[in-house]
């Protein structure tokens, strides 16, 4: 798959920045209103043609950047031609007719990784968007999906522990042990909701530290590959369309992670447990830039000179991460 680290960058870019202007302006659709026209532009001027597969979701009243939606200089002129809907191209055409190309990649993303602390001047906001090739993310109309992330010191004596068939219990040892810590100093960092009731209970039980987050599973996900980062394991329901994008970036970090499909009580759906490979298939390469501060990456700073931005790009591949550090001129 062709490199496209840096076209990636400037797409989280310019969602970062537009998103930034309304931090701490309690405007959470003008966040993201900004933040989807900024990033929706600058895809349709790379040089490729790709769908949207994991994008803003319809029940948020979002504004555009859906599943389906076609970006990329590739759809532009798939459009301008009069060409037919993608749906109606499989297959070809009959007779002499040149065979009518789909898209060649997907794309899942997230404009606003944390629209509530965007609004509220908090902490760890992010613009984060994931390529594959087409059809390698998996979808779901499902909303929730039960996770579990772990950084790879954390799998280093073995690749199948920890694991969401296993108890919550036996999870937490298998890290602690793993990353020799006791118990009493491992960090759990769970999405403070009222579902996770149970989950909290048996976690203190244990005599586990717990982080709470109110928003940006994403990155707190990715922060169990990070050192010193605090978060040791992650645990609990979030987003479906959140899992898809945490795979593709922990799939480039040597992390674990899988999911389950869950109701909104963390009830399961059926017995899969899907794995990185399964949500996040093939070459998958992965961009953020911070909007506000966190774990992993500083926030938009505004200059006399311009924006500056904080952002990291990773890639499954090479394993290449690249952390770059941008002066955008006024």
């Amino acid at each position: 798959m062709k490199n496209f680290h840096l076209d990636l960058i400037r797409v989280t870019e310019a969602g970062a920045i537009s998103a930034a202007e309304w931090v701490g302006r309690g405007e959470k659709e003008a966040a993201d209103k900004a933040a989807t026209e900024a990033m929706r532009e600058r895809l349709n001027t790379i040089d490729f043609f790709a769908e949207i597969a994991i994008g803003e979701g319809k029940k948020d009243h979002s504004f555009g950047l859906f599943a389906g939606e076609l970006v990329g200089l590739g759809a532009t002129a798939h459009r301008n031609a009069g060409a037919a809907p993608i749906p109606e191209l499989v297959g070809g055409e009959s007779g002499n007719q040149p065979k009518p190309q789909g898209p060649t990649y997907s794309i899942a993303l997230d404009p606003i990784e944390g629209t509530t602390p965007t609004a509220k001047g908090g902490y760890e906001a992010m613009s984060v968007i994931a390529l594959a090739n087409h059809g390698s993310f998996f979808t779901t109309e499902h909303f929730y999906m039960n996770k579990l992330a772990v950084g790879p010191l954390a799998i280093k004596l073995d690749p199948l522990m920890p694991d969401l068939r296993r108890s919550v219990e036996e999870n937490i040892a298998w890290v602690a042990g793993a990353l020799g810590k006791s118990i009493n100093h491992l960090t759990a960092c769970v999405l403070d909701r009222p579902r996770h009731t149970g989950l909290v209970n048996r976690l203190r039980a244990m005599g586990c530290r717990i982080k709470f987050i109110a928003d940006c599973d994403v990155t707190a996900c990715i922060a169990t590959c990070v050192k010193n980062s605090g978060i040791d394991i992650y645990m609990g329901a979030g987003g479906a369309p959140e899992a898809v994008i945490a795979a593709a970036a922990m799939r480039c970090m040597k992390g674990k992670f899988q999911a389950q499909l869950v109701n909104a009580d963390c009830t399961p759906i059926d017995d899969r447990i899907f794995e990185m490979k399964d949500l996040a298939a093939g070459d998958v390469m992965f961009a953020a830039t911070g909007i506000t501060d966190g774990q992993l990456l500083r926030g938009v700073r505004f200059t006399d000179t311009g924006p500056v931005t904080h952002s990291i790009a990773m890639r499954s591949e090479s394993r290449t991460i690249r952390k770059i550090t941008t002066e955008h001129g006024n």
